[in-house]
């Protein structure tokens, strides 16, 4: 491959001073430093399997050939030859106007750090590193979970409250993050872009990647667009994860297809297998069953078709998203009862709790309450879930009054770091019960 580079005037008037030979040297030093770094960039990391011992690194290949991520529990930098393995792209795919590649690394060791280059025909990337899970129900887990984080325009750049967003969990430093889909506006190529661009400031300064589990939102034209750009495991948007052994199960619904049916067979008979067998079980989806904005539409297909089996199988938390406000329910559960509000009645012993809906990048006004909301709001915010074998804790992080907040400490990456502002009504701990 040809490549070309620009000297300024001074570079090359300082050359024309020099013998030949020396001439001839300094210009190769210039375009070796040049060619340090490969063409890679919109890095992404995706849990598809068992995260405690697999982990997807997808990136864009700008330009190049013949990429290959390398790896080790060793940071030896950009020293490509020093890491012990080497694995080309498992799916290399166009789309969105980018030549998107994924590796899927099995074989991992639980609860361990990774280092990792991409190197190619025209260098070597930035060395980056991720976290596997850890496997045994007794350690906890951090998860940051939220959605809709589109912007109001439909321009290609950069959306701030997005990046500040995205920033905050660069702090947080969770183990995942489950994203509830509406990632841009249009789903067009370059907002896609633009999106991955922005996503990059959610990595640590010393190039931490934390991993996502996404789900699709409307603003996702089709289930394709998750496949393809993240290399979800399920063609149709919905699958399940087993997270630290025994201790959670995560279920991504996809609520832009048809609710009844192969979903909700699928649903329930995932549900029934795992019954008993995990400590807490976490759903995400969407649009919301009982959305908390006032022009948003009731979703009676999810009620009746999903209520019921998050409340016969101990559906612990749903996560919800798209009406860009800012919710939490007391548990509940679906009832017939006359004093019922919209076939809900509050059940703090054994029901579900549902928190969202959206505000990753925007939020809307027009908020309405129901008899068993908990609390109801308007602004920026992600939930950020402690899960341990004895309680699941659920704080809402409100993103721009955390702005300045100290990141968490690598010791302690449970504990509120200094300057993390809270929403009360958001926050609250399960504690596990008999069942």
């Amino acid at each position: 491959m040809i490549r070309f580079f620009n000297l300024d005037f001074q570079q090359l008037e300082v050359m024309s001073t020099l013998r030949p030979k020396y001439t001839f040297l300094l210009v190769l030093t210039f375009c070796l430093s040049i060619n340090l770094n490969g063409k890679t960039d919109r890095y992404r990391l995706v849990i598809r399997d068992n995260p405690a011992t697999s982990m997807v690194v997808g990136w864009q290949q700008v330009s190049g050939l013949d990429a290959k991520l390398y790896y080790g529990t060793e940071d030896f930098g950009q020293n490509w030859k020093d890491y012990p393995h080497s694995q080309a792209a498992d799916k290399t795919i166009e789309y969105k106007g980018m030549n998107n590649h994924f590796v899927r690394l099995k074989g991992l060791k639980p609860q361990t750090h990774y280092y990792f280059v991409i190197r190619d025909s025209e260098g070597v990337s930035q060395r980056f590193r991720f976290e596997t899970l850890p496997n045994k129900p007794s350690q906890k887990l951090s998860i940051v979970a939220g959605g809709d984080a589109r912007g109001s325009g439909i321009g290609n750049q950069a959306i701030d409250p997005r990046i500040k967003t995205n920033s905050m969990v660069a702090k947080i430093q969770p183990h995942l993050v489950l994203f509830g889909g509406d990632f841009t506006l249009r789903d067009s190529d370059g907002q896609w872009q633009a999106w991955f661009d922005d996503w990059q400031h959610s990595f640590t300064k010393d190039g931490k990647i934390t991993p996502l589990v996404p789900a699709r939102g409307n603003h996702e034209d089709s289930d394709e667009v998750l496949v393809n750009l993240f290399d979800i495991s399920s063609a149709k948007g919905y699958y399940n994860l087993t997270l630290g052994g025994k201790l959670a199960q995560i279920y991504t619904l996809n609520t832009l297809i048809s609710i009844e049916g192969d979903q909700t067979d699928w649903l329930n008979k995932e549900l029934k297998k795992n019954e008993g067998k995990q400590t807490w079980r976490i759903v995400q989806y969407h649009q919301p069953m009982f959305p908390h904005h006032e022009r948003k539409k009731l979703r009676p297909d999810i009620y009746n078709n999903w209520a019921g089996l998050f409340y016969q199988y101990h559906v612990n938390l749903v996560v919800e998203c798209d009406a860009h406000v800012v919710k939490s329910t007391w548990p509940m559960k679906p009832s017939k009862d006359p004093s019922a509000d919209h076939g809900m009645v509050r059940a703090d012993e054994d029901g579900t709790i549902y928190v969202g809906e959206g505000t990753w990048a925007l939020t809307r006004s027009k908020i309405k309450a129901y008899s068993w909301t908990r609390g109801i709001d308007s602004f920026l915010q992600f939930r950020w879930m402690i899960v341990g074998p004895e309680s699941l804790e659920v704080r809402t992080v409100k993103i721009e009054e955390s702005q300045g907040c100290e990141p968490v400490s690598p010791e302690n990456r449970f504990s509120l770091p200094k300057g993390v502002v809270l929403w009360e009504p958001g926050n609250f701990t399960l504690t596990l019960n008999s069942d």
